[in-house]
């Protein structure tokens, strides 16, 4: 196959987390957004996750609605909601190593993956990803979106362990910044010891002269197959309030709400001016938890506005530091807060990019990020950003923004009159604005940085035109169409560097070389992993290994795609074509149906936790 063949080869892809819709995270919207693009680019796309709202362990406040068994979302994604126990508090399922391995193997089987790409150190990943190497997937990818500690305490040794374990199955490994990369490979074990002296003659005139070099290895997992693919943002959906502002006058549907509307023109941005001077608009919108620092912004907030008389702050979000938030503006600081601080709750995501273009600054205190895609929603938006520089954020931003003079029929153009007599425009120079502002995570450096933004716009120089060029430049350079152009090459190049290294191979018996590749796995766990936890490797790659085995003895691969290909030959199938209807019509994101194949192992699930709930 030559390597343009290749490039056109149309894959299937299974993206495989326990954090997706309908709960609202980076990590989700980052799945689905790439899903969807990837559909658009002709693959064939699905993903595999934990069921919601059919327990009280996992529960989501955005939604009521059960999502268990198998939808179809709008870009034509197929997902698959398996039920399973999660652990209460978090998104992530219950570690049973072996219980998800039968209905994984049905989905991949039915769907003839190729490539499984996994998303973030949860629970179902790190099992998915042991278990796609097992049934012989030729691409597995991982990607780690966030910031984890090396080995502070013990829940970091365990995470970082099986981390690890991840690394060694997964093909190539994906992280959002350099900063995640280095984060990524240290806690993968990557080290460099010395392995053996060499003696090596050097002719210096006449005599030989002897000198002993040392020869180095690189342990753990190889830097070079980690690949940065940055994030990106819904061009879609943020944007600058003079273009959403063109839109309406277009005639082209809008989603504000009437609150949002009357507050944007009351503000426009933070271009009205009060008692001579411009207000300003700061906006927070992130959970409320100690990592955001939100301990930081309950401090920060009474300063500046003691400070500064028209800045007025919108706080979108909730979380466990809400309270203390809220006391701290509403009765300890009081005289300085009241009427200039506005608490919006738990915001939907689609609510959030018009509570963005309703500010002039966007503020992040966060105490570690990764790549933290909300500054880059607010700067799309065309807001100042001022946030702390930890992580992966000083790779984010551009830091400044270069603003272009506008069309000359469209500017006000000084006249000056030539040599020969004719009149000539003298074209404005392009000028360079600060678009961000990076801070140490402490109150005096936020407050520092958080001054020099308000005086920028509170002097006029952030306009119209410095909002829209600051959202193109941050449109331009994250965009999910160049992040599924860069995740689709990724998957080729590993496809086609195993199908260059079988070619290599001597050709043997399939059972002989399956047998090969499965000791050279065994083996590998075992000298790589430790002491302890390589031979426990082992042992559940082996158990992995017969319990699939079994699998196969009592449900043939072949049984499956035959009552696949028997159930999705004809569109006319009843559930599917009746849930479409209902859910087209009352607007949701999703359409529902069960999945004929899959349906008696979800459906007898869901009757028995059903019966169980009646019973208690």
């Amino acid at each position: 196959m030559s390597r343009d063949t290749h490039r056109q080869r149309k894959l299937s892809i299974c993206f495989v987390s326990d954090f997706f819709l309908p709960h609202v995270g980076g990590v989700e919207l980052h799945i689905a957004h790439l899903a969807g693009k990837l559909a658009e680019r002709g693959h064939k796309v699905c993903v595999f996750t934990h069921s919601y709202n059919d327990d009280d362990n996992n529960t989501d406040s955005n939604t009521n609605e059960t999502y268990s068994g198998v939808r179809y979302l709008k870009s034509g994604v197929k997902v698959y909601y398996v039920p399973r126990v999660t652990i209460k508090g978090t998104n992530c399922c219950f570690p049973t190593i072996f219980g998800v391995l039968k209905i994984f193997r049905i989905a991949c089987v039915r769907e003839n993956v190729n490539v499984v790409h996994a998303h973030q150190g949860g629970t179902l990943s790190h099992e998915c990803v042991l278990h796609a190497k097992t049934l012989q997937i030729p691409c597995v990818v991982f990607t780690d979106h966030s910031l984890f500690g090396m080995n502070d305490d013990v829940a970091s040794i365990h995470s970082n362990k099986v981390l690890r374990m991840t690394l060694g199955e997964a093909d190539r490994a994906v992280c959002v910044t350099n900063a995640a990369k280095e984060n990524t490979c240290l806690r993968g074990g990557m080290n460099v010891v010395p392995v053996r002296r060499k003696k090596t003659k050097k002719r210096k005139g006449r005599d030989d002269e002897e000198k002993e070099e040392v020869v180095y290895e690189l342990r753990g997992f190889d830097p070079r197959k980690i690949e940065v693919i940055p994030n990106a943002v819904d061009g879609e959906a943020f944007y600058p309030p003079s273009r959403a502002t063109e839109k309406r006058s277009e005639g082209k549907s809008s989603s504000r709400s009437s609150g949002s509307e009357s507050s944007n023109n009351s503000s426009n941005s933070g271009s009205a001016k009060r008692s001579g001077k411009k207000e300003v608009t700061i906006v927070v919108c992130s959970r409320l938890t100690y990592r955001k620092g939100i301990h930081l912004l309950a401090k920060l907030i009474p300063l500046t506005l003691k400070r500064n008389k028209n800045v007025r702050f919108i706080i979108a979000g909730s979380g466990p530091m809400e309270p203390h938030l809220r006391e701290v503006c509403e009765k300890t600081h009081k005289k300085e807060c009241k009427g200039k601080v506005e608490f919006l709750g738990d915001a939907k995501h689609e609510n959030v990019p018009n509570i963005l273009r309703r500010g002039d600054i966007f503020l992040n205190c966060s105490l570690t990020e990764a790549f933290c895609t909300a500054i880059v929603e607010a700067a799309s938006c065309g807001l100042v950003v001022v946030a702390t520089g930890v992580g992966g954020v000083p790779e984010v931003l551009p830091g400044v923004t270069m603003v272009t003079s506008p069309a000359a029929s469209e500017k006000k153009s000084t006249m000056e009159t030539g040599t020969g007599g004719r009149r000539k425009l003298k074209a404005g120079k392009p000028k360079e604005i600060t678009s961000s502002f990076l801070a140490p995570p402490t109150v005096s450096g936020l407050f520092e940085q958080l001054e020099k933004a308000i005086a920028l716009v509170a002097n006029g120089e952030i306009g119209d035109r410095e909002r829209e060029a600051l959202g193109d430049q941050i449109l331009q350079k994250y965009s999910w169409s160049a992040v599924a152009k860069t995740t689709e090459n990724l998957y080729l190049d590993v496809l086609l560097e195993k199908e260059k290294r079988k070619k290599k191979r001597k050709k043997t018996v399939e059972d002989e070389r399956d047998d090969d590749d499965f000791a050279n796995r065994v083996i590998e766990k075992c000298t790589s992993q430790g002491v302890v936890f390589g031979p426990l490797l082992c042992c559940i790659a082996a158990l992995t290994k017969l319990y699939l085995k079994a699998l196969e003895f009592a449900d043939p691969a072949e049984n499956i795609r035959e009552r696949s290909n028997f159930f999705t030959t004809t569109n006319n199938h009843p559930i599917i074509a009746d849930s479409s209807k209902r859910q087209r019509k009352n607007g949701n994101d999703a359409m529902r149906g069960d999945d004929v194949d899959i349906g008696r192992f979800l459906v007898s699930k869901r009757k028995r936790r059903r019966d169980r709930r009646r019973r208690e």
